[in-house]
C-alpha cells in the first residue's frame, strides 16, 4: 500500500481570521416622528440611497422626503464616500411606561436597622442627589416598611416603591412617578453622607421608561444605535432647549455627531452658546434665520456635504468654510449681526457674500477638526483590534510585539497625513518619548508614535498582558479660512 506522505511532510492551511472593518463615517441618519407608509410594519429603520425610495416608503410630500432630496441633492454627498441614509421612526405609545429599577434578588429587610438610610437617584437626565429615607421598621409588615421606604423626599423626586413578597424574603421595585419626558432612572452607586440603602435593597442601572405619545429622540437614538449602525444624526423637528443638553451629551458618548437647525439669533445667553461652553463638540449649530423649514434643509445639506470625506483617499479631507450647498439660497434673514453672535456662539451660516457660501465658526471648534478626529480615534482603535484579533497564534509581550502594534496604528497615520488631516510642520507644545526625536518626525513626517519600553513595566500590569501606554502625536494640517493682505503702491 501506498504510505502517506504526512510521515514526511504536513501541511496545514490556515484561513484568515476576520476583523473589524473601519466605521463608515458618511454614514447619516433622520430621526423623525413622522409615520412611514408601511404603517408598524416598516420595522425600527430604513436604508436608503436615493430621494425615491425614500419617497416610496415615507411618501413625496413628508419631512423626511424633503430632507433626503436635500442630501442627495449635495456635491459631493455621503455617496460619495461610501455612505448612505438611515430613516428612524420614533415609536409612538398611546400610554406612559414608567422606568422600573428592579431588585435583583429577595432581601431580607428585617436587617436594615440603622436611621440614616439615603438613596442616590438622578432623574430624567437631572443632576444626581441623595434622597432621605430614614428609618425603616424591622417589626412591620410589608405594607408598613413600603410606607417607610416611600418618605416624603422620595414623593417629591418623583419615584415609588413598591414591595412584593415577605419582610425577609422581599423583591423591590422602584419606578418612577413624575411625568418627565424620558422618564429615567439612575441609581448612583455612593451617597454623600448616611448609608445607601441601594446595594442592602440590590438596586442599581440607568433604566429608562416611555413617555406618552412619540418616544423622545434621545430614547429613539439609544434603542437604535447598537442595533444599525451611524454616525451622523438629524432630526425632521428642532429639538427643544431642554433636550438638547442631554442629546447632546448623549451623542458625544456614544462617538457620533449630531446636527441641528438653530433658528433663533444665536446670543451668548443661547442655547448654541451653553453647549459650546460645555464642550459638546459633537453637537454642531446650523443658523437659518428666515424660516423653519428653511432651517431643517439647511442642516440636511449641511450634513450631507461635512460627511462626504473618503479619509482612505488622497488630499480628500475638507473644510467646510465657504463651501456651496445646493437646493437652498443664501439666508436673507442673515445680518452682519446674527453673523456675529453665530461666531461667538458656534454656529455656522449660509451669507451671501455676492454668492452664497457656508460661513463657520471656531468657537466650538470647526466642523473638520471635530470630523478628523472622531474618524482617526475609530480607525486607530480598528487597526489595534484588528492587529491583536488577526493573528493565529499571538502577539508576543516584547519590543518586536509592540513594533507590530505600532506598525500597524502607523499605517493608519500616514493615511491621515496622506488625506490631508496631519501634516508635517513645527510642534509648539509639550512633547513625550526623546524630545529630539519628536521634534524630527513632527517635522519630517507630520507624526511620531511612541510606547516606553516593555522593560520598564512592572509585574503587576505585564501579568495582566496589557501593552504599555502608547503615546501619538499629530501635526494638523490646518485650513487657511480668511487672510489678510497689505499692498504697497509706488508713484
Amino acid at each position: 500500500m501506498s504510505i502517506s506522505l504526512s510521515r514526511v511532510i504536513s501541511v496545514s492551511l490556515q484561513a484568515a481570521l476576520a476583523g473589524l472593518s473601519n466605521a463608515n463615517t458618511s454614514a447619516l441618519a433622520i430621526v423623525t416622528n413622522e409615520i412611514p407608509i408601511a404603517g408598524s410594519s416598516f420595522g425600527t429603520y430604513g436604508i436608503y440611497y436615493s430621494p425615491s425610495a425614500v419617497a416610496a416608503d415615507w411618501g413625496s410630500g413628508s419631512s423626511v422626503y424633503a430632507q433626503a432630496v436635500a442630501i442627495f441633492s449635495q456635491n459631493p454627498n455621503i455617496l460619495s464616500s461610501g455612505g448612505y441614509l438611515v430613516i428612524i421612526p420614533r415609536i409612538v405609545s398611546n400610554t406612559a411606561q414608567p422606568a422600573v429599577v428592579l431588585g435583583s434578588g429577595p432581601v431580607d429587610l428585617t436587617q436594615l436597622t440603622a436611621a440614616d438610610y439615603k438613596i442616590n437617584l438622578a432623574l430624567d437626565g437631572a443632576s444626581a442627589a441623595d434622597v432621605d429615607i430614614g428609618t425603616i421598621p424591622t417589626g412591620g409588615t410589608l405594607t408598613q416598611i413600603q410606607t417607610a421606604l416611600n418618605s416624603t423626599a422620595i414623593a417629591a423626586a418623583g419615584v415609588v416603591f413598591s414591595l412584593s413578597g415577605t419582610p425577609t424574603a422581599a423583591v423591590v421595585k422602584l419606578a418612577s412617578s413624575g411625568t418627565g419626558a424620558t422618564k429615567e432612572i439612575k441609581v448612583g452607586a455612593t451617597v454623600a453622607t448616611g448609608i445607601n440603602i441601594a446595594p442592602l435593597l440590590q438596586l442599581s442601572g440607568d433604566v429608562f421608561g416611555t413617555a406618552a405619545g412619540a418616544e423622545s429622540i434621545r430614547d429613539a437614538i439609544l434603542r437604535t444605535y447598537p442595533t444599525v449602525f451611524y454616525f451622523g444624526i438629524l432630526f425632521n423637528v428642532i429639538p427643544t432647549d431642554s433636550e438638547l443638553p442631554s442629546l447632546a451629551a448623549l451623542v458625544q458618548s456614544i462617538e457620533k455627531i449630531m446636527f441641528y437647525a438653530e433658528i433663533t439669533d444665536a446670543e451668548d445667553t443661547g442655547i448654541v452658546a451653553t453647549l459650546t461652553a460645555s464642550g459638546l463638540t459633537q453637537a454642531r449649530a446650523i443658523l437659518r434665520i428666515d424660516t423653519l423649514a428653511n432651517g431643517i434643509l439647511q442642516a440636511a445639506m449641511y450634513a450631507s456635504r461635512a460627511l462626504s470625506t473618503d479619509f482612505t483617499g488622497d488630499s480628500t479631507v475638507s473644510t467646510m468654510h465657504l463651501k456651496d450647498l445646493i437646493g437652498l439660497p443664501a439666508d436673507p434673514g442673515l445680518t452682519e449681526t446674527y453673523l456675529t453672535h453665530a461666531q461667538a456662539a458656534g454656529a455656522d451660516v449660509y451669507a451671501d457674500f455676492g454668492v452664497a457660501k457656508v460661513f463657520t465658526s471656531g468657537a466650538n471648534q470647526f466642523f473638520d477638526q471635530v470630523y478628523i478626529g472622531l474618524a482617526f480615534k475609530l480607525a486607530i482603535r480598528t487597526a489595534g483590534f484588528n492587529y491583536l484579533a488577526t493573528t493565529n497564534t499571538k502577539i508576543p509581550q516584547t519590543e518586536i510585539g509592540m513594533n507590530g502594534l505600532k506598525a500597524a496604528l502607523r499605517q493608519v497615520v500616514k493615511q491621515f497625513v496622506t488625506n490631508g488631516a496631519f501634516a508635517p510642520g513645527q510642534w509648539n507644545e509639550s512633547t513625550f518619548g526623546d524630545p529630539a526625536d519628536f521634534i524630527r518626525n513632527i517635522k519630517d513626517n507630520g507624526y511620531y508614535i511612541y510606547s516606553k519600553p516593555i522593560a520598564d513595566q512592572s509585574q503587576t500590569v505585564r501579568a495582566s498582558r496589557a501593552a504599555p501606554l502608547i503615546q501619538i502625536a499629530c501635526k494638523s494640517a490646518g485650513a487657511i479660512h480668511s487672510a489678510n493682505v497689505i499692498i504697497n503702491i509706488e508713484a
